[in-house]
Parts: C-alpha cells; sequence; structure tokens
C-alpha cells in the first residue's frame, strides 16, 4: 500500500511539473531552463540507491555498522538532567476527558486535565463520567490499542464507532481532533461524520470538514507544548555535544522528503560535524522503514519517547523533517517541541514553519548548512535557543490549546492573564523607559514606598527593579515563563552581564539560595510584602529555579558602543514595518553568516511600525552591533518598501548597495561573491545572481545566470538595454544584486512609492543606466512569497489600488525607453491575465466592485496599445462596460 501511494505521489508530482513546463513554454515559447529532458521515474521506491542489498544483507550490514549501545552510552547523562516538579503558572483543569490518541500527543496534553485512555474494554466504565469524548487520528494508539483505525474497514474502526454512539447516546459531547490532516484526510473523515465538533491541524481542510459533517463546528487546532514535559530544565547542566541529532523515521512514501533528508543530513555530515540518527523504526525491520546504507553508521535504535526529550537537551543542533510542506497551519510538532527543549531546529521548508517560527532553519540545498552551523558563536547560539524557549512557552503550550478547544466546544474558559507589579527603588527615567520597554504586557510600576501587603494581594508576580541595572524588553516575559514549566516560588537570575562580562552562574536549574531580589521574580502568595521589602542580601530559600544570562546588565545602558571607525564596503538596505521577528531571525541572522558581514553597513529603516517587538527588535539590533544604521519614521507606514528603501539609498555611504527584505534570507555567502565581482572590474556597474521562492504551492528556482547566458552567450552584460529586450523585459529581484550608489543617486532613480511589484521597475531601471554588469550561477537569497500579511497574498481594493499607482508610472518608463511596443506583444496578456484577472475570485466580497473598478483603470491605460486580442482580457472589457460586476465575478472565478 505504501509502495502505492508513493507511486501516485510522483505520478501527481510528474502531472504537477508538465502542467508548468506547459505553461512556460505558452508564455516563453521555450521550456525553463531548470527543466531537463530526463523522464521521471515513477517506480523507484529509493531516493538513494548507492548500494543495492536484499533485506538480509541490509539487516546483515546495519547489525556491523550502527549504534546499538548508544542508549546505554547518554543514560548516565540523561540522569543529571531533572524533571519538571509541576507548573506554578497554570492549574491543572478539573475536565474529565476520554481520549483515544497516540503517545505523542497524549504526553502533549496528559498534565492540562484529567485525560482518561480509552479502549473497546474499558469504555463503558466510563459511562456519566466524562464531561466529553476526545478521538484523536492514530495509526496504532497508546500501546497498539488502536492498532489499525486509520483502515475505515478495520474492526478497530468499528469499535470506535461504537464507543462514538456510545458517549453521545449518553448526552456526553463527542470531539474529533485530525492531526493527519491534509494528507490522510480521507483515511479519517468517517470518525470525523460522527462526532459534533471537529478539529484539524489544517486549516486549509475547513471547507472539506463542513462540506464533508454537514455543520460549522469545525475549527483549527495547532499542536503545542506541555511545559512540564517540553521543557529546557537541565540544559546546562551537562556539556553539549556538537553533533547534530535527528529522531525519527525514513519514509518511502514521501519521495521528496526523502530527497530533502539527503539534502540536510550530507550537508551536516560535509560541515565535519557528526550527524545521529535515532530511527522511530529500527525495530520494524521494513524495507519501507529503511534509511540508506549511507546514513547506518549513524544511526541507533528507537529510544522510549521520555527518554527521548531528555536526549534532545544533550545536543545544540535538531533536524526537523516536515511532511506537510504547504499548509499554514499543519506541520511537525516537533517544531514547537525541540524549541520547547532548548534545540535550534533545522528543516526544510513548510509554509507554516516559515510564518509561524522565522527562528527555525529552513534548508533548502546542502552547501547552507556550512554558514549555519558554523556561523555562531557558542553565545549567539545559545540567545538562538532561548528566542525558540520563549516562543513556544509565551503562546503555544497545550494549556493554551485545551483552554481553546473548551470555548469552542461551548465550556468556559478557565485561562486568565496574570500581572505582575514591578517595584522600583528608584522612580528614575532608565527605570521607567526599561519598565515600558517589557513586552509583557500585564504590569504596573510603582515605587518601593507605595509596596505594601495590600497592593501585592492584587498581582500574581512582584519584580524589583534596581535603577542601576538595566532590564531588557524580555526580562520580564521570560522569566515569567519559568512559572509555567516549573512549579517554583521565584526565579532567578544567577548568572548575568556586567558592562561585557559574563558573570557566571547555574543556569536552568532548580535553586535553594535567591542571591539579589533585583534580579527576581516572586510569586506573590508565597511571600509576604515585608519579606520580600526586607530581602537585602543572599537569603536561603528553597523552591527556586534560574534560567538563562541573557536580558539583565548591571552595567549595561544605553551608550555601551564603542565608536566604530571602520570603512564599510557594502551597504545593504532593509526596510521593515511591522515584521521584526523575521528581521532579526531571517534577514539579520542571514547576513550575520555572511564572510563579509563586518565590512557591511547595514541601514534598516522602519518604515512607521505600530508593532513594539519590530521597534524593539530593531533596537535590540542596533544595541549589539555597531555597523547598524537606524531611521525611523513616525507610526503609520507609507503603504510600501519604496520610501524605506529609496531612504536607505540616501543614507548609504558606500560605493556599492543592495536591498534585503525582512522577511528573507541571503544564502551561500552571495553577497560576498557579488562584491568580489564587481571589485575585480571597475567596468562593472551591477553584478546580479539567482535566487530561490518559496511560496504556498512550490519552491521555485529564479536562474538568472541562465536568462542571460542564452541571450548574451557570456556572463557579462555588455548591452544591458538589448538584455531586456532579448529576454522579453525579463526581470531578477533588486536582493539578488550588488549596484553601485552612483547608478541610484546619479540617475535620480527612486522606487515608487504606495505601489505593488515596485521593485520590478526598479531593477529595469538599475539595469538600463547601467554600462557594463554581470551575471553569477549562485543563488544569493531567498524569497518567502507566502508570509502572510504580504500585499501578494492579500487581495483586496488596496492590491489594485496599488497596481494602479505602478501602472501609471510603468507606462510613460516604457514609452520613454521605446519598449512599449515589445511589452504589448510579448508581456502585456499574459500579465494581466495571469497577474490581475486571476485574483478576481479572491477579492473580498465587500470590496469587489471597488477593486474592479480600479483593475479596469490600469486595463485603460494600456487599451489604446494593445497589439495582440485576448479572448479573457475582451471580455473582462465588455462586462465592465455594462457594469455587470456579478458577471465578472461569476465569470473569472472559474479561472485557474
Amino acid at each position: 500500500m505504501n509502495q502505492i501511494k508513493s507511486r501516485k505521489e510522483l505520478i501527481e508530482y510528474a502531472i504537477k511539473k508538465e502542467k508548468y513546463e506547459i505553461n512556460h513554454l505558452l508564455e516563453n515559447s521555450k521550456l525553463p531552463d531548470n527543466i531537463t529532458m530526463e523522464p521521471v521515474s515513477l517506480f523507484n521506491d529509493e531516493a538513494d540507491i548507492s548500494i543495492k542489498m536484499d533485506k538480509e544483507e541490509y539487516l546483515s550490514y546495519r547489525e556491523e555498522v550502527a549504534d546499538f549501545e548508544y542508549f546505554e552510552s547518554i543514560k548516565p547523562l540523561l540522569e543529571m538532567i531533572p524533571d519538571s516538579n509541576g507548573s506554578r503558572y497554570y492549574q491543572k483543569y478539573k475536565v474529565n476527558v476520554g481520549i483515544i490518541a497516540d503517545e505523542f500527543l497524549f504526553q502533549s496534553y496528559k498534565d492540562v486535565a484529567n485525560f482518561y485512555p480509552i479502549t473497546f474494554s474499558n469504555y463503558k466504565d466510563y459511562k456519566n463520567k466524562l464531561d466529553f469524548l476526545l478521538v484523536v487520528s492514530t495509526w496504532k494508539g497508546l500501546d497498539k490499542a488502536w492498532e489499525g483505525l486509520g483502515n475505515p474497514s478495520s474492526r478497530k474502526r468499528e469499535e470506535a464507532h461504537k464507543i462514538i454512539h456510545f458517549f453521545k447516546k449518553n448526552k456526553i459531547q463527542t470531539v474529533f481532533y485530525s492531526k493527519e490532516d491534509p494528507v490522510n484526510y480521507e483515511a479519517f473523515i468517517g470518525l470525523a461524520r460522527r462526532c459534533e465538533y471537529v478539529f484539524t491541524t489544517a486549516v486549509e481542510k475547513i471547507e472539506s470538514y463542513q462540506k464533508d459533517c454537514r455543520h460549522n463546528n469545525i475549527f483549527v487546532l495547532e499542536f503545542g507544548v506541555n511545559p512540564l514535559y517540553h521543557n529546557p530544565i537541565g540544559i546546562k547542566n551537562i556539556q553539549k555535544s556538537s553533533d547534530v541529532f535527528f529522531a525519527g523515521s525514513w519514509l518511502n512514501k514521501y519521495p521528496e522528503r526523502q530527497k530533502e533528508t539527503i539534502e540536510i543530513f550530507d550537508g551536516v555530515i560535509k560541515t565535519n560535524r557528526r550527524l545521529k540518527i535515532v530511527d522511530r523504526n529500527f525495530q520494524l525491520n521494513k524495507p519501507n522503514y529503511f534509511f540508506p546504507t549511507k546514513y547506518l553508521p549513524y544511526s541507533s535504535p528507537a529510544i522510549e519517547h521520555e527518554y527521548l526529550q531528555k536526549v534532545h537537551k544533550l545536543y545544540d543542533w535538531s533536524i526537523n523533517l516536515n511532511s506537510i510542506k504547504f499548509s499554514e497551519t499543519m506541520f511537525a510538532n516537533r517544531i514547537y517541541e525541540l524549541q520547547a527543549i532548548g534545540n535550534i531546529i533545522i528543516s526544510n521548508y513548510s509554509v507554516g514553519v516559515n510564518d509561524k517560527f522565522p527562528n527555525v532553519f529552513l534548508v533548502n540545498h546542502q552547501n547552507e548548512l556550512k554558514d549555519i552551523l558554523n556561523g555562531f558563536t557558542s553565545e549567539e547560539v545559545y540567545k538562538h535557543q532561548v528566542v525558540g524557549i520563549r516562543n513556544v512557552m509565551s503562546y503555544h503550550t497545550t494549556f493554551e490549546r485545551f483552554d481553546y478547544l473548551l470555548d469552542c466546544i461551548g465550556f468556559n474558559r478557565q485561562l486568565h492573564s496574570k500581572k505582575v507589579l514591578v517595584v522600583a527603588n528608584l522612580m528614575s527615567k532608565d527605570v521607567i523607559l526599561d519598565f515600558e520597554n517589557q513586552t509583557y504586557i500585564e504590569k504596573a510600576l510603582i515605587t518601593v514606598a507605595d509596596f505594601n501587603e495590600e497592593i501585592k494581594q492584587d498581582y500574581d508576580f512582584i519584580a524589583f527593579f534596581n535603577s542601576k541595572y538595566n532590564y531588557q524588553e524580555y526580562y520580564l516575559e521570560d522569566m515569567i515563563n519559568g512559572f509555567k514549566y516549573t512549579n517554583s516560588d521565584y526565579i532567578a537570575k544567577n548568572s548575568y552581564y556586567d558592562g561585557n562580562e559574563l558573570v557566571e552562574g547555574v543556569e536552568h536549574t532548580y535553586i535553594n539560595e535567591m542571591k539579589d531580589k533585583y534580579k527576581t521574580v516572586f510569586w506573590s502568595k508565597a511571600f509576604q510584602s515585608n519579606e520580600l521589602l526586607n530581602m537585602n542580601q543572599k537569603q536561603i530559600r528553597e523552591n527556586g529555579y534560574c534560567i538563562d544570562h541573557f536580558e539583565l546588565n548591571t552595567a549595561y545602558k544605553k551608550d555601551h558602543l564603542e565608536s566604530d571607525d571602520r570603512t564599510y564596503e557594502l551597504s545593504v538596505i532593509v526596510p521593515v514595518f511591522n515584521n521584526g521577528k523575521y528581521l532579526l531571525n531571517k534577514c539579520f541572522n542571514s547576513l550575520k553568516r555572511s564572510s563579509i558581514f563586518e565590512k557591511m553597513e547595514i541601514i534598516i529603516i522602519d518604515d512607521g511600525s505600530s508593532k513594539k517587538e519590530t521597534i524593539a527588535t530593531i533596537n535590540r539590533i542596533a544595541r549589539d552591533h555597531p555597523n547598524i544604521v537606524t531611521y525611523f519614521y513616525h507610526e503609520g507606514g507609507s503603504g510600501s518598501a519604496s520610501r524605506a528603501r529609496n531612504k536607505g539609498a540616501e543614507l548609504a555611504t558606500t560605493e556599492y548597495v543592495t536591498y534585503l527584505d525582512p522577511d528573507n534570507e541571503a544564502v551561500n555567502d552571495g553577497y560576498a561573491k557579488l562584491l568580489n565581482v564587481l571589485k575585480n572590474d571597475n567596468e562593472l556597474d551591477i553584478a546580479i545572481g539567482n535566487m530561490i521562492k518559496l511560496n504556498n504551492l512550490k519552491i521555485g528556482n529564479f536562474k538568472y545566470f541562465e536568462t542571460v547566458i542564452n541571450a548574451c552567450q557570456s556572463n557579462i552584460i555588455n548591452y544591458p538595454k538589448k538584455l531586456l529586450m532579448d529576454t522579453d523585459l525579463r526581470t531578477q529581484s533588486i536582493q539578488a544584486l550588488i549596484v553601485k550608489r552612483e547608478i541610484i543617486l546619479n540617475n535620480n532613480l527612486k522606487m515608487i512609492e504606495n505601489a505593488g511589484g515596485q521593485d520590478t521597475l526598479f531593477f529595469q531601471e538599475l539595469l538600463l543606466h547601467s554600462s557594463k554588469g554581470a551575471v553569477i550561477d549562485k543563488d544569493i537569497h531567498i524569497y518567502y512569497a507566502a508570509v502572510s500579511g504580504s500585499v501578494t497574498n492579500t487581495v483586496t481594493k488596496a492590491f489594485f489600488e496599488k497596481y494602479y499607482t505602478l501602472e501609471k508610472e510603468r507606462l510613460p518608463f516604457l514609452i520613454k525607453n521605446d519598449l512599449l511596443d515589445l511589452y504589448m506583444e510579448r508581456r502585456f496578456n499574459f500579465y494581466f491575465r495571469n497577474w490581475y484577472l486571476i485574483r478576481i475570485k479572491k477579492i473580498k466580497h465587500e470590496e469587489q466592485q471597488e477593486a474592479i473598478d480600479t483593475l479596469y483603470k490600469i486595463y485603460s491605460l494600456y487599451k489604446e496599445f494593445i497589439i495582440q486580442k485576448s479572448m479573457d482580457i475582451e471580455k473582462f472589457a465588455a462586462l465592465y462596460e455594462k457594469r455587470k460586476y456579478k458577471q465578472i465575478i461569476k465569470y473569472f472565478s472559474s479561472m485557474n
């Protein structure tokens, strides 16, 4: 069956590939440059066939080279890692839930409420004892009690139906939760139909469930972490391994995942780091789960799930593999769990992971691993781990998930935000600023003189601020998160910075001494106000916990950076608007991995962000790095990146300029390679590379190098305008190039403000004003096109208004440069249909008429210049001129 599914996926891939080739052929009169003429193999079950063995030979070889003693060798280290002693922040829900689930999900929820595993032999024992029944998609269940449930014709499925019917008959609510969507939707839809409420991890399946279940009690429930089970406790108790860890499976039914696994594994091995594989299916001895032979020396048998959580704590780096890549909400639960444990994650691409967790390193090519694994100091690695811990502990615990589930099925929500009172020894400007900059929302600030027992009782936490200390943005948030995964009376920092010097102390472990109340957050009910006020020195106090050494500096103030007299060689312009989490983890961290980072002048222009997190992120980056230039516009935003990019070009001081958006990444040390090309030939005005584009449908490689080679028979562009004409005005991302700043300034080139797609026109202007250019065959940056909030993903009337602004400038540009006839003959019809008309079906209902009005204005700009007729464009114009808006919507809603 798995082989059939695998072949089916390959056939579907071949069909998609052929459709892509046909569309490209229609547009360009040739096949894509990156398409080979080799046929797709539909019946090759192995992604790596370097060594062909039968099953017995394979197992014999594995017996010889695999590490069977791995678990026993690390067991003493695991004993040094403490367990959680509970949670002070969360209280267990007094809700009784019968559950059918696998071990992974059960462990995630077991401490949240009273969960009782249901089987066919015990379900009647729970009559009138449950608040609801939760049936979760599972292949085996706990202790294999539900093995076969995924087969709609199995005996286990029939038993599940009887159990659901039994509880419904007894007025107990039934809830279905699929964590196998979208791939295995059909396998479990029969269970969903029988339940009153349905939850799915994949938002893309909501409409399918509504249709098949014939009700609207359908909700998205993403994975989460159990802070008592998935936590960073003890991660600093042992010397971490420099190996890269993977615990999981090799799955023949996902050929694309196989290729990406090989890409990541081989990339790790090439960095001279040892790969460590714990094979979840090792003991099954089934060929469909056999890892390629070249990885067997790195592999070991499966480890029990409870132990496995601690095994991960022995490593800084772990690998995650997503079988589902193009869902906004469904991806591997390991993404959540590994962050909570304190791992840095290396993963294949996922739309949802990129959108929600930009701190996860998404790898497209094995060569990227070298820069990722070797591009950070040990301190930067630790700081990155803390970002992951913060991510999941603040927003993604199963307590929050369960609270949401209860609300959806009609129960009262029980989680409420908790308040912290900050008591300052002196109400100085620095204290007030540090307090206001804290990301934790529910907070109040008073002086020591105003603190008493009555006030204390109104707050859940008490923190003390010293006017001589600098409390950075996440200080309170991180400290309070410590109460989520421990049942502690106080959370402290025994290690911290004093200026640039790290004062060492224990971290992420339990403590029995409170050293400084100004580096501590107290659980309010565990202390009397007088006791807290009189804490002026070290005190022995049981039941404390100490977190990491970040976010506190006992001497660190705003003027800490030494003057920087370096000469920079490249200005990188970064336009920012409310996307701070991407700025740090995507854009900036990728630049930091560059070999020329110290030679970069990084100009961050904030276009008027309203999100506090974004402003804080910019300031944090600038605070730590002397090569950062910042500029802030007043809150509000201009509607596009143009204003910020234009300002960046004005502020730049180097000879060369490039651009990088906050949600994109520079890869392969591409900027260093482009800069080297330019420096070696002073006649060159511009150097351009390739780009990888990832969206919610596919991964594309925009090989501009091949475009130029095919047109010029050389990597040197001697006649830029001729290149534009010979390639039908084809463009490349302005983030995949470096250009001399004088080209921008001397020609007064400005990007169009409040326009969509403005960088396309800007690229053409850069090329036309360059005397000579060059291309290199390297991927320079990755464009993550599926980030939520991007103008190309959100179709409102504003989308068409922004592009109308662009088109009003594009038309005179084409006329001025004698390119209009070429554009109308080669590009206009295809572009108008596949960029504008195809989006009509996605326009917000209440904005359809205004959006269509604007689209007709775009058409009107070019109407008199149309050379070749297009049936779709003529249909649009004819219907619009009769003001038949509904017919326009109906007709173009079927367009693909």
